[in-house]
Parts: structure tokens; C-alpha cells; sequence
């Protein structure tokens, strides 16, 4: 049996996707506010005193759902996604698996006496999140738009690859969908304010904090978009040179040996 035909050779420069978490205070929403063009989705009532566009209040999966195929669609202008807070979003979907979606006479149901019972409501919540919003998400960043995941921290036992497990400071994200969440990330910063009282966000794993990036950034950063984004330009790879048999060698200045550059200039 042959191969699919495409076949990928070249490193693929996209929009990042990715998490950023912290305290309370710490700056969350102000670092998404101050991303590129971006729409805040507000999912729990905090971006209001946020002067940028965002969403209303969406106190539900269905409201939530109806922006994310809205943003999907395209045609809206926004550079960036902005998620406040993806463990809300996540709270809200668990309520709508649950059969709850704000009703008042349903406050009884559950997710282990959902949908048939014996637990079958956490199958059903991680399909909507592998089937629906995880694609959903990526459809976003396909075309060219950053989605950022603003998340609460909370604290997490981790298990190395050598079997020790530890307690760091991670998302807060629903248990059974955490490390799906993270590994999905382009980046998950741990967002702190330092001793010298600096906002700032590592994003490099370190025995206090479960931290990621595929960017090769070891130091911390300013909590800032422009610091983030400075250090993804500089790790993309540069563009293949294109050699043209019959093009005319560049003229070099002899005292300066660099090609192009004119001293008198």
C-alpha cells in the first residue's frame, strides 16, 4: 500500500498556543489584555475592568461554544484568543455534560451519575474536549491567530520519568484533563511576581513549578507578550537560501569584508 502523498520536510512557523497560570493578582488578565489584537472570552466574570474587546460574561457551555465557532470561522480580526480562564471553561463544560447549564432543578446531577451513570459523564467530558475544543482551538491558531489559556495555580503531585514524585505548582485544571491540556501547549508559563517584586513568568520546568516551552527559553521573562514573543522569533529557524545558478555574486566592500554594506553611507 503507497503512502499519502504529503509529506512534510520544512519547519512550520505558527501562531503559539499556550498556558499561562498563576495566583490570584499576579497579572494574568493583564498580561492577555496587552497580547496582540486580542478578544478576551470571558469565562468567569473577571475581565471587566479590562479596556480591550471582550466577550460578555458567558456564564455557560453553549455561550461559550457559540464564540469558539464564531472565532473558528474567522473573518474577525483578532491576533489572539485570549481564554479567562480555561478552568472555567472547563467547569462550565463539566456542568453541561453534567445535564446542569445553570438550570436550578438540576443541581443534583452529577458526572458519575451522568449519562447512563458509573462514571460514564468523565468519558463524555474528555470527548468533548479531544473531539471538540482541543480541534477547535487548533483551527484557531491554523489561521494564524495566538490562543492563550489563562489558568489559576494550584498545587500538584508530578511523577518524574525516574518515579519520584513531587509536589510543583501547576494549572489548575480539571485532573483527568491536566497533563492533556499541557502536553497540547506550545508553552505553559508559571506566572510570579519575584523578590525584587517584578512580574515575571518562567517558562523552563523547575522543582517548584510545572513549566514548559518548545522554544528553547531557559531564563524567565517579563510577564509580557512582547517579551514571549521576542524570544519565539528567535528561535524560529532561518528561511532555506535559495540558490540561483545564473544569479551575480553580491559586491563586498574590501575594507569592511561585509557583503552589502556601504561604510560612507
Amino acid at each position: 500500500m503507497p503512502l499519502p502523498t504529503e509529506v512534510l520536510n520544512q519547519a512550520h512557523v505558527r501562531a503559539p498556543k499556550g498556558i499561562v497560570y498563576g495566583p490570584p493578582g499576579v497579572g494574568k488578565t493583564t498580561f492577555g489584555a496587552n497580547t496582540h489584537k486580542p478578544l478576551i472570552v470571558d469565562c468567569e466574570n473577571g475581565a471587566a475592568h479590562m479596556r480591550c474587546d471582550r466577550t460578555p460574561y458567558l456564564s455557560n457551555w453553549p455561550a461559550i461554544r457559540s464564540w469558539l465557532d464564531a472565532l473558528a470561522a474567522g473573518d474577525h480580526g483578532y491576533g489572539t484568543v485570549v481564554i479567562d480562564s480555561v478552568d472555567w471553561l472547563l467547569r462550565r463544560l463539566e456542568e453541561h455534560v453534567s445535564g446542569v447549564d445553570g438550570d436550578e432543578r438540576k443541581m443534583s446531577q452529577t458526572m458519575n451519575r451522568s449519562h447512563g451513570g458509573y462514571g460514564n459523564g468523565k468519558q463524555v467530558l474528555k470527548n468533548y474536549v479531544y473531539q471538540y475544543l482541543l480541534p477547535m482551538l487548533d483551527r484557531i491558531v491554523n489561521s494564524g491567530v495566538a490562543v492563550v489559556l489563562l489558568a489559576h495555580a494550584t498545587r500538584h503531585e508530578v511523577t518524574s520519568i525516574d518515579g519520584v514524585t513531587v509536589e510543583k505548582s501547576s494549572p489548575d485544571i480539571h485532573a483527568d484533563l491536566v497533563n492533556t491540556m499541557i502536553e497540547w501547549s506550545d508553552f505553559v508559563a508559571a506566572a510570579r511576581i519575584n523578590v525584587n517584586g517584578v512580574r515575571e513568568m518562567i517558562l523552563c520546568e523547575s522543582p517548584q513549578q510545572l513549566a514548559k516551552n518548545r522554544y528553547g527559553i531557559t531564563a524567565p521573562l517579563m510577564l509580557d507578550w512582547d517579551a514571549l514573543m521576542g524570544e519565539i522569533v528567535k528561535s524560529q529557524p532561518a528561511a532555506p537560501q535559495q540558490t540561483d545558478p545564473g544569479a551575480t555574486a553580491p559586491e563586498t566592500n574590501p575594507e569592511t569584508q561585509t557583503e552589502g554594506v556601504n561604510p560612507n553611507a
